[in-house]
């Protein structure tokens, strides 16, 4: 098998076979314990909920995901997206899980994956899964400053949990991307003004993006997802010019006066 994947030119990191492994892998691990994995409270943050790997794929081609690459997955379930990052990019991901079942299967996946790419002589980056809240993890926080990309499902997530997320993209570098299904900022690329100016979402330049049926396990229709990009010199010039502008209008009101 390895002699014959060597002679399919064309085929970065041979495509047909990477796919190959993430369908028999999804199958093997995760397609058993669906029905099992949906025993949880509607409507809470802890929902279950997958992206396709159609979706995880367009991501990774979206934020550049390489081999020096870090990739944070924010409540990673069954580790189906930290899996696929790093089998196709070739990325160092880690992913957390707070719910015992998911991390358990995730757990099963990883290692059912390095199987599958040891047989057909492929090679992932490494995965790292910890289970546990990412509001109190430790090595999340050791992670966040060096991430290029972070990923939060958080299509269902309360809002208060969402809330207590943001402060932690602080800790970002320049350009890294955060993508997430509902955004962290609450209007797309909105107008600095005196209300938000100093507000951290101020640093994310925001791409609302749609995705196609299919893309996700929770529904059969379309919808949006949000690449938060870190941009603290656009908001350093705008800071600037609005503070400016803000100064001189307050000079001319007290000149009236």
């Amino acid at each position: 098998m390895i002699v014959n994947v060597e002679t399919w030119d064309g085929c970065p990191r041979h495509e047909k076979i990477l796919m190959r492994i993430i369908e028999e892998n999804y199958q093997r691990t995760v397609g058993p314990n669906v029905p099992s994995l949906r025993r949880y409270e509607a409507f809470s943050s802890t929902v279950y909920g997958e992206l396709m790997p159609s979706l995880i794929q367009e991501i990774i081609k979206l934020t550049g995901l390489n081999e020096k690459s870090l990739f944070l997955d924010l409540g990673s379930g069954v580790g189906n997206v930290v899996v696929q990052a790093s089998l196709h990019s070739g990325c160092t991901s880690y992913g957390i899980e707070l719910m015992e079942h998911p991390a358990r299967v995730a757990d099963d996946s990883l290692k059912q994956a390095q199987i599958r790419c040891r047989m057909w002589g492929v090679t992932m980056g490494k995965v790292e899964l910890e289970k546990g809240d990412m509001l109190a993890s430790r090595r999340l926080d050791e992670l966040i400053p060096q991430a290029d990309v972070v990923l939060v499902d958080n299509k269902v997530f309360e809002e208060s949990l969402n809330e207590a997320l943001r402060p932690k993209f602080l800790d970002l570098k320049e350009g890294a991307y955060v993508v997430s299904l509902k955004p962290f900022v609450s209007a797309v690329n909105a107008r600095v003004t005196k209300r938000n100016v100093d507000d951290m979402s101020a640093i994310f330049h925001v791409e609302e993006r749609q995705y196609h049926p299919g893309s996700v396990s929770w529904g059969s229709n379309g919808g949006s997802y949000f690449i938060h990009r870190v941009d603290r010199t656009g908001y350093a010039r705008l800071k600037e010019r609005f503070d400016t502008q803000h100064g001189s209008s307050t000079r001319s009101s007290r000149s009236r006066r």
